[in-house]
């Protein structure tokens, strides 16, 4: 299957999977929100964001795992992919032994930790903890049995295990919900069955897909977790500038103006975080092919692709954010009908308009990985973190701005660090002008802003406000986008490739 084909297919399989996931998550979201109350679903985050603290420590062994085994193996050497598999997995299980403790005791004295409302909150909440802490448990000792796929670029396989463990996750939690006394805890016990699905499917795939990587302790090489080491305590240093910029914020609102607005901060936090995991989930689907073109050499057609990858981000994260701008109001009033639809539509859309800059970023981000070249941005990442995190300290000390100082500052302090740092340098390491991917960028802002006018036109169609006219007038408006994205931000050669390809489908269909 060639490589343009592949990566179609990878990036279609993500977008399925990432619709249904939206799709689910849309409605559980709101029913889960109904049954425990606001306070009890932000701290599903505040869980999320605790254990993701203790990430930082395990990104510096794990996030440039698969880029050595890839290279490795492209480069004919199993052997060495093998002792770099080998050397992650046994390093991670000292790692989750010495987690180990810390959990217990941060799960027994929650209530010292955060300001919890009710007794009986607080029991619901240890016990979310303790799944959470077990999911993240699970999920680092299984964190390269997924290299597979990354291998054989054949991402579309995860994306269908992924399917299949949304719909099992909505089916769980729906039927605890309606059948059992409301417990947010059950969010994280859900979580813990889907991720045994899921690792069981990774062992399996992996086994089959490159069955000469096997765990043996033999394999394991200090040398390996050194190199993995140093090469990815700067992912480690960008791991906790994201958290100071977009995780501590919930918990800093908790302990300095309580759970209530915790509670507002998570709601208006759902569609930036669905957007970043809708980008999260597509970049990924470019990095084996760009891995690819690294390990060959071939810097130009490296060039190429990541303009290419941009541009289809652009054109897949500037529709929801425009139909957020348009429909916004509309959104929240069906979605949350006990809070301030406006205030959430506001806040929501200063959050998420900075995306449009920060998503197609995410692929030179990746970019930097693959040539390991990650100290700078790690650096400014971690650098915009702490700057975010004292000037909320300031604000919520000196004004009452509130939430709406934790959303502005945030998004506003990464929109400029990708401008002025990583679309830049990102082509400069690649050895061309500092000026190659703007234009890839700023079409990608031009264009939400010019889809919301769009879904404007389209919001003042609208007879009278409920889901089915939202769907119907919504998905008008998302198809419009798109062919005006298709028009504005692809360029000659990308739509003629698309188009190329479409027509090869249609006429392959024909045939059989």
């Amino acid at each position: 299957m060639n490589k343009n084909k592949q990566t179609i297919i990878n990036v279609a399989a993500s977008l399925i999977a990432f619709v249904i996931q939206i799709g689910i998550n849309f409605f559980l979201s709101k029913y889960i929100v109904e049954s425990v109350g606001a306070e009890a679903n932000g701290f599903i985050k505040v869980s999320d964001t605790f254990l993701a603290c203790f990430s930082i420590v395990t990104i510096a062994m794990n996030s440039m795992a698969s880029r050595f085994i890839s290279i490795s193996y492209f480069r004919g050497r199993p052997d060495e992919a093998d002792e770099y598999f080998n050397s992650v997995f046994f390093s991670n299980v000292i790692l989750s032994a010495i987690f180990m403790p810390i959990f217990i005791f941060a799960v027994i004295n929650i209530s010292r930790l955060l300001n919890i409302s009710t007794p009986e909150l607080t029991l619901d909440v240890q016990v979310l903890l303790g799944f959470t802490a077990a999911n993240f448990i699970i999920g680092i000792l299984s964190t390269n049995l997924a290299v597979s796929f990354y291998i054989k670029n054949k991402l579309y396989i995860q994306s269908v295990i992924n399917i299949i463990g949304y719909v099992l996750r909505a089916a769980l939690l729906y039927l605890m919900f309606s059948n059992l006394k409301p417990y947010v805890a059950y969010t994280a016990i859900v979580m813990f069955i889907v991720m045994v699905y899921t690792q069981i499917c990774n062992i399996y795939f992996k086994r089959k897909l490159i069955p000469d990587l096997k765990l043996n302790v033999r394999n394991f090489r200090f040398d390996k977790v050194k190199t993995l080491f140093m090469s990815g305590i700067w992912n480690s240093l960008t791991r906790m500038g994201t958290l100071l910029s977009s995780g501590i914020d919930l918990i800093v609102t908790n302990l300095m103006l309580g759970g209530a607005d915790m509670g507002l901060l998570a709601l208006v936090k759902i569609v930036p975080n669905m957007v970043n995991n809708m980008t999260d989930a597509l970049a990924v689907t470019f990095v084996p092919s760009l891995t690819k073109l690294y390990a060959d050499n071939k810097i130009s057609e490296m060039v190429r692709e990541t303009k290419s990858s941009m541009q289809i981000m652009s054109m897949l994260v500037s529709i929801p954010i425009g139909l957020l701008i348009s429909f916004g109001t509309d959104i929240f009033t069906l979605w949350y009908p006990s809070e301030d639809a406006f205030f959430l539509r506001l806040l929501s859309v200063i959050a998420v308009v900075p995306l449009s800059i920060v998503c197609p970023a995410m692929i030179i981000q990746n970019i930097f990985t693959i040539i390991n070249k990650i100290k700078v941005s790690s650096l400014l990442i971690c650098a915009t973190g702490f700057v975010n995190i004292l000037v909320l300290l300031v604000l919520l000390k000196t004004t009452d701005a509130g939430v709406s100082a934790v959303v502005c500052v945030g998004s506003t302090l990464s929109m400029v660090r990708d401008l002025c740092y990583t679309i830049p340098y990102g082509a400069k390491y690649l050895g061309v002008s500092a000026r190659t991917f703007y234009p890839d960028a700023i079409k990608s802002l031009i264009a939400a802003f010019a889809i919301g006018a769009i879904g404007m036109i389209f919001r003042r169609m609208m007879p009278y406000v409920s889901w089915l006219n939202l769907f119907i007038f919504g998905g008008m408006a998302g198809v419009a986008g798109l062919i005006f994205n298709f028009i504005f931000i692809l360029n000659k050669e990308s739509r003629n490739q698309l188009i190329a390809a479409a027509k090869r489908f249609l006429s392959a269909h024909k045939k059989n």
